[in-house]
């Protein structure tokens, strides 16, 4: 009977916490939300930061909109440069370093996705180094696979916008590099 009512009463303690720090692990996400500024990269040329409010973290996505990789493709072909031109000259005028993400849509073994969105995070790296931007502003690569996808995988259209790489920017300082999976 002891060793129930202790079980119980741990279980009431422990919910207690739950509920009491919902509203502080929502705030904590809020915060997350306003020093994270997520676009597509083909508004890049539209943004305007303010020195004062400067994001902490920006992530810039190029998708099916801007960088378009086929099914099973990975290179970034040369008809983005221009892009990735106008991303290379934003990291560095803005003083930001770059970790790159490549993601896929659900075809395909989980094993295989996951090189496959890394070549991708790979060949976009590879193309802002030949545009010229310092290796010290590239923090890494990585490959996420099918995991994080932005819209369904049971449609051509969905598994298009699933099909890309994001670009998180930080401040170079490296005081603020704290986000999940980096």
């Amino acid at each position: 009977m002891g060793k129930r009512k202790n079980s119980t009463t741990t279980i009431m303690v422990m919910l207690f916490l739950l509920i009491f720090s919902l509203p502080a692990l929502a705030l904590t996400r809020e915060n997350e939300r306003r020093e994270t500024l997520r676009i597509n990269a083909m508004e890049l040329k539209e943004i305007d930061i303010i020195s004062t409010e400067k994001p902490k973290q920006i992530t810039i996505v190029l998708d099916e909109r801007s960088v378009h990789f086929g099914f099973n493709k990975s290179e970034v072909g040369p008809e983005f440069n221009d892009l990735l031109s106008n991303l290379k000259v934003f990291v560095e005028e803005n003083d930001y370093v770059v970790m790159i993400v490549g993601h896929t849509d659900s075809i395909g073994s989980n094993k295989y996705n996951f090189g496959l969105s890394e070549r991708r995070a790979e060949s976009a790296k590879r193309r802002l180094l030949e545009l010229g931007l310092s290796p010290e502003r590239i923090l890494g690569i990585e490959g996420r696979g099918e995991e994080e996808p932005i819209a369904t995988n049971e449609t051509a259209e969905g598994r298009a916008q699933n099909r890309r790489v994001e670009f998180i920017l930080k401040e170079k300082d490296g005081t603020t590099i704290t986000t999940k999976g980096i």
